[in-house]
């Protein structure tokens, strides 16, 4: 996962909602996650979140909403986006 992490770049779109809204990368946050924006607005998905998700998914665990509110309901509530960069940052693996 670091390695895909290492290697986006600035502008890179991350995902693209179904009414075109575009999520694109902009950096790695101070805790080595990741920042994104959607519509000039910045969001961050912590690396320890990233890191959870991985382990999840790679003990065959699906990473969708209910996984994300068991791990943490208030990131949940408070930047459920995450969920889409989640899945796609783990199906570039």
């Amino acid at each position: 996962m670091e390695e895909i992490l290492n290697n986006l770049f600035v502008g890179e779109l991350l995902y693209t909602t179904a009414n075109g809204t575009q999520y694109l990368f902009i950096e790695r946050s101070n805790d080595f996650g990741v920042t994104y924006s959607i519509n000039q607005n910045q969001k961050t998905l912590p690396l320890n979140t990233i890191n959870a998700a991985l382990e999840a998914f790679n003990t065959g665990e699906e990473i969708n909403a209910q996984w994300y509110i068991n791990y943490n309901q208030n990131e949940y509530n408070t930047r459920p986006c995450n969920l889409s960069v989640l899945r796609v940052l783990l199906n570039r693996i």
